[in-house]
């Protein structure tokens, strides 16, 4: 069976979880709810420059440059682990923490600008107070077809433009369905899931400021938290048991769930692992291809380099775990 790419199910329980906050608003993905953000920011304000994280996806810079905003990168590199120099010489500064690897960001209180959170990484693991804006996705965490959200401190709701996803839902429920099939060899399926996952992704650059499915917010309420944490703790302790030299983040604490867990493959040999990789039908992504619009020094290039993101994801097992490590090892050792 592979291991990584897009997810097929939600793991849900009668049980409900008060990870959102109440005035939160569902949006399509969470590049649209930064979209919604951006538009409350500057239909309330006169901002002209955004600080963001020199490590970021170009997913979170698009909305801003589209807005007009002059963004400013601070530096976020890897020096034995990840520092982050956060600065706040900007009208706006986006903050966020990493993989579900918590607690790296300085105090906030002297800043006087309107702080932005991303909690996609953090949503299970950390409850933050110190920004303007939240927002993040759950798309990155399970198979929810659309699951971007957003809420403001001062408890306004944030409003859709628009309740037409173009079938962009549609298309995200018909590749899930394609991806369980070859999963579990029904169907005589093949890969065809990910071109339908990829038409979906696609529409996201067109579509208007749209609310998400209602299934994904009715999911989402019902999440089983303890279940994912819990699965994604043990697979990643042993990764991290496995490659005690490598990982990026030395500590994971007690209440840290893992989106991944990210390696610095030594050796320059990044893409040539993970090639081997997914010859192997073990797809680990890297975090994050670089855009036009990023502007990196050779420190801050290093991590966009050399990262390897392992899954740990519930999906998985120890047996599964172990693959992966044999897969890295016999790579290594050859």
């Amino acid at each position: 069976m592979e291991i990584g790419s897009e997810f097929w199910d939600v793991p849900v329980t009668n049980d409900k979880y008060k990870l959102f906050n109440e005035s939160v608003s569902w949006f399509l993905s969470g590049r649209i709810s930064l979209r919604a953000i951006i538009k409350d920011i500057t239909k309330n304000a006169e901002v002209h420059t955004v600080a963001m994280p020199s490590w970021c996806c170009h997913s979170m810079l698009e909305p801003f440059w589209n807005a007009g905003l002059d963004i400013k990168f601070y530096p976020v590199y890897f020096q034995e682990e990840i520092v982050q120099r956060v600065s706040l010489e900007a009208d706006v500064l986006l903050v966020m923490d990493y993989f579900g690897y918590t607690g790296r960001i300085p105090d906030l209180s002297s800043y006087k600008g309107i702080v932005v959170r991303d909690v996609t990484h953090s949503i299970f693991s950390a409850t933050y107070s110190d920004a303007d804006y939240y927002f993040g996705s759950l798309r990155k965490w399970c198979g929810v077809w659309s699951g971007g959200y957003a809420w403001m401190t001062d408890g306004r709701k944030l409003v859709a433009d628009d309740y037409d996803d173009q079938g962009y839902a549609d298309l995200r429920m018909k590749a899930m369905e394609l991806k369980y099939n070859y999963i579990n060899s029904l169907k005589n399926s093949d890969k065809g899931y990910l071109e339908v996952f990829d038409e979906a992704e696609e529409m996201l650059n067109n579509v208007r400021v749209v609310s998400a499915a209602e299934r994904d917010i009715q999911l989402a309420h019902k999440l089983n938290v303890e279940y994912i944490k819990n699965k994604r703790r043990k697979n990643a302790e042993i990764l991290r048991d496995a490659f005690p030299k490598w990982i990026v983040f030395r500590e994971m604490k007690h209440t840290d769930c893992p989106m991944f867990v990210p390696i610095i493959v030594p050796n320059g040999k990044r893409d040539e692992l993970r090639r081997h990789l997914m010859e192997k039908e073990i797809y680990c992504p890297i975090h994050w291809p670089v855009s036009n619009h990023h502007h990196l020094d050779k420190k801050e290039m290093f991590i966009y380099q050399n990262e390897l993101s392992l899954v740990c994801d519930q999906r998985y097992n120890r047996e599964d775990m172990w693959r992966i490590i044999d897969v890295i090892r016999d790579f290594m050792e050859g």
